[in-house]
């Protein structure tokens, strides 16, 4: 506020000098500054560092006035540029920190960011899928931003108890939201307010104490992952059974080429070329004309593994499929839909 007083005071001073030089010149014989109009023109001239030097003070006086001009011009040329730098300073500050939001649809959105989070939002951006990142820390921000091609990708600093916030990252237009924070008690008490905010969101939480995970389920929420007793799991698979426990690592991670193998999910639509055929014929035509593996349905959201034989596949059920990792977009075009939920 002090400066802004400071700058009106300057202009004001500033345009008294250009009027008293315009009246001082134009009485001196051989003065080329005879007007007004003349007097405002060399100071934008000087003020912009142009110089054309067709117009300029003679008399003692206004040479005097005029070097006022020319230290009052440099002034404000240096704090009009220092604003400008500020404001694209500040704009450029907030478009990185997702100030102005992101229309992204049908994404999957993270809170909460670490090592964990780092590895789901690989495995969703290498599927290719958009992802939107809410954090509270500024490193985490730009180290995000630095992992992934922002046409993919969208991240937001924020304070997470700040339930508008989530607006900007169109969380209601998400397909999933992933809850990823280091305590269980704040996960939870998060999740009952999102909830309130957001009731049709469709939540996943990472729990770090597999002994919270009912407490955890009874909010509402979709899925609850007990992470070191998913960990806890594979290790001791591979401990007995090690093929297994490869052959599975190898299906729940993403597959991008030929050499990985992936589980994916599919809905149906009236134009699915499987619909209305039972399980056990569409388990063989898949196998032979598209040499997948069905091996689950979804059906009135209930999972379905190894349905019947006479298990009819209908519109809005899903199906379970093992394929290559480069069979993604294929599928997608065979089926008519996009992977996922």
């Amino acid at each position: 506020m002090k400066n802004k007083k400071l700058l009106y005071l300057g202009v004001v001073v500033y345009v008294i000098l250009i009027y008293i030089i315009a009246l001082i010149e134009k009485s001196a014989p051989n003065a080329n500054i005879k007007s007004l109009t003349d007097a405002v023109w060399y100071t934008v001239v000087t003020l912009t560092t142009v110089g054309y030097g067709d117009f300029y003070p003679v008399t003692t006086v206004g040479k005097v006035l005029g070097l006022f001009i020319i230290l009052g011009s440099m002034g404000i040329l240096g704090y009009l540029i220092g604003e400008v730098t500020y404001r694209i300073n500040i704009y450029m500050d907030k478009k990185k920190t997702g100030y102005f939001g992101t229309t992204f649809e049908d994404h999957f959105v993270i809170i909460g960011w670490n090592i964990f989070a780092h590895q789901v939002a690989d495995q969703i951006y290498n599927a290719g899928h958009k992802i939107a990142l809410v954090t509270n820390s500024k490193n985490d921000l730009e180290l995000f931003n630095d992992l992934y091609e922002s046409d993919h990708s969208f991240a937001l600093f924020a304070d997470y108890k700040n339930m508008e916030a989530y607006k900007k990252i169109n969380i209601t237009k998400s397909k999933a939201v992933f809850i990823n924070f280091k305590e269980d008690t704040e996960t939870l008490v998060f999740v009952l307010n999102i909830k309130k905010e957001f009731p049709r969101l469709n939540i996943v939480i990472n729990c770090t104490n597999p002994e919270l995970k009912a407490t955890l389920e009874n909010t509402g929420v979709n899925h609850v992952v007990a992470r070191h007793e998913v960990a806890s799991r594979m290790v001791a698979s591979f401990l007995f059974e090690p093929h297994v426990a490869e052959f599975t690592a190898d299906l729940i991670s993403t597959g991008v080429d030929d050499y990985d193998q992936d589980i994916r999910q599919f809905k149906v639509g009236d134009t699915n070329p499987y619909v209305g055929q039972r399980y056990l014929d569409a388990f063989v035509n898949m196998k032979r004309e598209l040499n997948i593996i069905l091996i689950g349905l979804v059906v009135d959201g209930k999972l379905i593994k190894n349905p019947a034989d006479d298990q009819l596949i209908a519109p809005d059920n899903y199906l379970i499929v093992i394929s290559r990792g480069s069979d993604k977009a294929r599928l997608e075009k065979i089926f008519a839909v996009r992977e996922g939920f």
